[in-house]
């Protein structure tokens, strides 16, 4: 018994603190990013960003490097009025234009919530006719168009013939 006693303690603190210094180290120097986000690694002591080729874990010193992301899933944008939606537009935030995202609405993470859909939706629906390279307007569905409905006659016909072939 007193045998255990003697090496128990010892290896129990021992994995107490391998415990604990390995929740720090994942806290501080990991970050993980998401297949569908693109990071942005800033560096504090020279000021310069750098676009990261992969997306996955990375280790970095932490105060010196941090990792921003942009989330580049497509995403609707629409104006509303009396919950009835009066123009729609499917966009993608562009890879190519993050420095001028960047540089004008700052470093932090952009994901799908309503911060990047409000600056998207800004951009997209700009009077100016202008393009911004980071923003790629996939679809535009306005109200007026409207989607074919199949009637009851319109059905799928299946030619038994061919499909036996």
């Amino acid at each position: 018994m007193e045998i255990l006693t003697k090496i128990g303690i010892p290896v129990g603190i021992l994995l107490a603190i391998a415990l604990v210094g390995s929740l720090l180290f994942r806290l501080l120097f990991v970050t993980y990013v998401e297949n569908y986000e693109l990071p942005i690694e800033y560096n504090a002591v020279t000021g310069q960003f750098q676009e990261l080729p992969r997306q996955g874990y990375f280790v970095r010193w932490p105060f010196i490097y941090s990792i921003n992301t942009i989330d580049t899933r497509p995403t609707q944008v629409s104006i509303n009025a009396n919950s009835r939606v009066l123009n729609a537009k499917l966009v993608e935030f562009n890879p190519k234009g993050w420095r001028l995202f960047f540089a004008w609405h700052g470093r932090k993470d952009y994901s799908n919530d309503v911060n990047l859909n409000e600056i998207l939706k800004s951009y997209a629906y700009d009077g100016s006719g202008k393009s911004y390279p980071f923003l790629h307007i996939i679809k535009e569905l306005k109200a007026d168009e409207e989607k074919p409905v199949l009637s009851k006659t319109d059905s799928l016909s299946i030619n038994v013939s061919d499909t036996l072939k």
